[in-house]
């Protein structure tokens, strides 16, 4: 018997070890497939290269999220759970096909899984999490104000946004603030994007269940084909988990069926998802205005102490004694949510946003490249309008090049090594500077 210790609570050394077992072997558990390998056409390993994006990008980088009013429930007995329309027709097939092979005796009821088709996991809303992610970020931007001593330094919402862009500079590069760098990161699930769905429950981490009750079992032989044979690819990391092949032939008919015309990737993701940027500074303006009114909650008065104006005997001039000293009351008044975006104008909040942008996206733009960002966006929204700022300024910020475990930044890490120069911090910035290089266009 195959053994694969893979699971979370090892030391580091091992796991990694265990997990390259898992990665190279587990799929040679199954028929015909005799050599190392880490994909079949039917089992991909979506933690590989660009396609841990899949159903959260589109052809451009742009960062997307599932149109709700296309989502559709998959029915008894799991009416609550719920996918992309054409997902459950294609799933609703599928489960047919295999309740009518199980009536024949061709599925064996005694396996360790697979003995029913039911739907355990399906979407997941990314903006509830999100979510909570900004209402703990409320604790941590007051703890932050606090321990920086900054509360004396914010008179009002203007003072305020002085002190949020230094929190962003502290932390946006390990924790997103945007919608769109939020889609982008490992708090990301496939279940979030309404084309994956899962038909166990079991832990993600566990090795060797994936071995022994999946790769190992003849029903899994039979489940692998039937989920190829209506349009969906298994994760091989989580071989209960399947997701809608957007490009594969037998998903076409479900796909025609709901949109009228069958046009792969590009034609779903541009009909069924909606770009993250367009809402953006929105809900940065309203993440801005809790932040702020939880200070006021906090404390709306503060006592500040000020040097002292006096007039020396040697001169008619003011001079600041720091000897005698004044105190100052500053009271704090909350901010409308509803009227503060349009309390300043598209350049303000273009400059705020594409700031953060190039904050959490790691790019690290030098300030003279990032201010003819923010001047040619600034120009884009006086003479065009802010969706075309907003798509100017988001083609800036779309690659997904230089993120850690993409082809570009693989390749260039190996030419590193290959050249004897195999610095970790020498590859990411070499890889910023390409991506750099490549954005960097006027319009």
């Amino acid at each position: 018997m195959a053994v694969y210790n893979g699971r979370n609570n090892l030391p580091a050394r091992q796991m990694i070890t265990e997990r390259a077992r898992y990665s190279v072997r587990a799929l040679t558990l199954l028929d015909r497939v005799n050599d190392l390998t880490l994909e079949t056409n039917q089992i991909k390993d979506l933690n590989l290269d660009e396609r841990i994006f899949i159903g959260r990008i589109d052809e451009n980088n742009n960062p997307l999220f599932v149109k709700q009013r296309l989502l559709q429930s998959f029915g008894n007995p799991t009416p609550s759970k719920v996918g992309l329309n054409f997902v459950v027709d294609a799933f609703t097939d599928m489960k047919a096909k295999f309740d009518r092979d199980l009536a024949l005796g061709n599925i064996n009821r005694n396996a360790p899984a697979l003995t029913e088709l039911v739907v355990k996991k399906s979407y997941i809303n990314p903006f509830d999490s999100y979510g909570r992610l900004l209402d703990a970020r409320i604790q941590q931007f007051k703890n932050y104000v606090i321990s920086n001593n900054a509360l004396k330094r914010i008179h009002n919402f203007e003072s305020f946004a002085d002190v949020f862009m230094e929190y962003v500079e502290d932390t946006a590069a390990s924790l997103p603030i945007t919608r769109s760098m939020y889609f982008l990161t490992s708090n990301y699930s496939p279940l979030n994007s309404g084309l994956a769905f899962e038909v166990d429950s079991a832990p993600y981490d566990v090795d060797q269940y994936k071995a022994d009750a999946y790769f190992s079992q003849r029903n899994f032989e039979y489940f692998k084909n039937l989920a190829s044979s209506y349009g969906f690819i298994i994760d091989k990391n989580i071989p209960w988990r399947l997701i809608a092949d957007l490009n594969s032939p037998q998903m076409a008919p479900y796909i025609e069926n709901t949109f009228g015309f069958a046009g792969g990737s590009k034609y779903v993701l541009a009909v069924a998802f909606t770009q993250t940027y367009n809402d953006d500074i929105p809900s940065i303006a309203d993440m801005m205005t809790k932040f702020y009114n939880s200070i006021v909650e906090y404390r709306f008065r503060t006592v500040v102490k000020e040097p002292g104006a006096t007039i020396t005997q040697h001169s008619a001039k003011t001079v600041f004694n720091k000897c005698l000293t004044k105190t100052k009351i500053i009271t704090r008044k909350k901010v409308n949510p509803v009227k503060l975006p349009t309390s300043y104008d598209d350049s303000w909040w273009l400059d705020k946003y594409i700031r953060i942008r190039n904050i959490e996206s790691g790019l690290n733009y030098s300030e003279t490249i990032l201010n003819n960002i923010i001047e040619n966006a600034t120009d884009l929204v006086k003479r065009v309008d802010r969706g075309s700022a907003m798509s100017y300024t988001i083609s800036k910020f779309d690659n997904v090049e230089h993120f850690n475990g993409s082809t570009f930044y693989k390749v260039t890490r190996l030419d590193f090594a290959e050249e004897g120069l195999g610095l970790e911090r020498d590859v990411k910035e070499a890889v910023q500077r390409s991506v750099q290089a490549s954005n960097f266009v006027v319009y």
